[in-house]
């Protein structure tokens, strides 16, 4: 079975690691016992696979599901139609991965080792499209922020554990007063520290490590007590300290952009487009323009007197 897997790695950090995995194994062939190396998410994209586990519990995989693989977990695989299968996986780092769990349902806490509940979940729209988000992201953009992908890979978990508590027919508890108290100042002190180390090249565990916090359970109360992401805040404080400089007269925009934190002019640029609708050098170019002005004007009123 081996022989027949192509495996591509698309991202890899202390957190998370992604990879789109390829089978062209015949239809019927069943593999040899396998076992997952790490915790890890599985996104079928293409083809239909059947997974079969120890217990004989009987799988089938296809671009609707989301798989779920606890660590050391055995299992075999088969394909009952032609054509093999393509998949992302995405592995989580295992203390991470389990204090986020934790974080929503405590009960997992006699059974670290096997985190995940359930082997599957169905993958919305939501889901597909994060995951399309992700893809095309490590595939088009180089270079990448670490950040943003550790935050979308921290999306797609949560969603698919959600998706799979709603397949179970679970519900959360409603969140204490005194939760939402903790959640608030979490999001106060990552806004601190953001602010603070705004033009630093930031990863998702060295922000939750400063609040001490767990990463993807801060980039999850970030968002849903924001509206935005951790990245988004970091860019929006990067890109107002910008419009500061350019007011400044700060005048060579590729200096500008890498002390700000961008990985290039460019990156620089397309971040401050879309943020406020024009180039930073249509704003230079503006703001020469007036003073420009302001010295015709002193000029012609000194000619006068």
């Amino acid at each position: 079975m081996i022989d027949h897997l192509r495996s591509r790695t698309l991202f890899g950090s202390p957190l998370v690691a992604v990879y789109d995995v390829d089978c062209c194994a015949p239809r019927g062939d069943c593999s040899g016992e396998e076992s997952s190396s790490r915790h890890s998410v599985v996104f079928p994209r293409s083809g239909v696979f059947v997974k079969q586990t120890s217990k004989n519990d009987r799988l089938v995989a296809e671009c609707t599901r989301v798989l779920f693989f606890n660590r050391h977990e055995s299992y075999r695989v088969s394909h009952p139609v032609a054509g093999g299968d393509n998949c992302t996986s995405i592995h989580f780092n295992q203390a991470a991965l389990v204090d986020f769990i934790y974080s929503i349902d405590p009960s997992i806490e006699n059974s670290s080792n096997r985190p995940f509940r359930s082997s599957a979940a169905i993958c919305s729209a939501a889901i597909a499209l994060t995951l399309h988000r992700l893809r095309r992201l490590l595939l088009t953009q180089r270079p990448v922020e670490p950040l943003v992908v550790e935050e979308i890979c921290a999306s797609l978990l949560a969603q698919s554990l959600t998706s799979a508590d709603h397949q179970r027919g679970t519900m959360r508890r409603p969140i204490r007063a005194i939760t939402h108290q903790a959640h608030r100042d979490l999001v106060d002190a990552t806004r601190i520290v953001l602010a603070r180390r705004f033009r630093e090249k930031l990863s998702l565990g060295e922000i939750a490590r400063a609040v001490f916090s767990s990463p993807f359970h801060l980039a999850r109360i970030f968002r849903r007590e924001t509206g935005v992401s951790l990245h988004r805040q970091l860019t929006g404080l990067r890109l107002r300290r910008a419009i500061e400089h350019l007011t400044n007269g700060s005048a060579d925009l590729t200096m500008l952009a890498l002390d700000l934190g961008f990985s290039s002019h460019a990156h620089f640029t397309q971040a401050f487009g879309s943020e406020f609708g024009f180039a930073p050098s249509e704003l230079r170019e503006q703001l020469s323009a007036r003073d420009l002005r302001g010295v015709r004007a002193l000029l012609k009123s000194t000619h006068a007197n």
